[in-house]
């Protein structure tokens, strides 16, 4: 069924000689490999098989970033929580600089997280003073992106026991069962 719907798709692949850019969209036009041009709004002609076209939303995404446990500089234990808002402004250079941007930017801001927070002490943190310090970082950064927006959605501090992880329970006669164990 699969191979038969491949079929069906490349057949009709013969037939598309058009697409369209909403309004709200810009599209990467390449031809051969060679030529490229961006389309913003309209109906555009292509030639099937010779030329490729990206077609991306310009409008403000919003991306939820995963929780990240973070010791700061005093070894207080931070769990925090964030949101990273942007929105395409230049789809040429994005598509010239990053693959995945919502993985690249992710990538950069849990990592900015990290530093800002490893290197400062617990009192001394402030939802404030961690986006701007990631907004700044941002910006030394032009992948073809705009609106950029951190938010800190949740922190706390928090105690952490690692009882399993570190071994520490192997030198005092405790041990591991299992449900069900005899």
């Amino acid at each position: 069924m699969e191979a038969i719907n491949q079929i069906i798709n490349h057949i009709a692949k013969l037939f598309d000689w058009w697409f369209i850019v909403m309004p709200w969209e810009q599209a990467v036009f390449i031809r051969a490999g060679k030529n490229f041009k961006v389309c913003n709004k309209g109906l555009y002609f292509k030639i099937p098989f010779i030329d490729r076209v990206y077609i991306q939303s310009m409008r403000l995404r919003m991306t939820d970033l995963p929780v990240q446990t973070i010791s700061t500089k005093d070894n207080k234990t931070i769990t925090i929580k964030s949101v990273l808002g942007y929105s395409i402004k230049d789809i040429f250079k994005l598509y010239n600089t990053i693959s995945h941007p919502e993985m690249t930017m992710a990538g950069i801001i849990m990592s900015g997280i990290a530093d800002h927070i490893k290197n400062t002490n617990a009192q001394d943190i402030s939802i404030i003073t961690i986006e701007t310090y990631l907004l700044s970082k941002l910006k030394e950064t032009d992948f073809g992106l705009g609106d950029l927006s951190i938010k800190i959605t949740s922190w706390a501090e928090v105690k952490t026991y690692r009882l399993i992880q570190d071994g520490s329970w192997l030198g005092e006669n405790l041990s591991m069962k299992y449900i069900g164990e005899k």
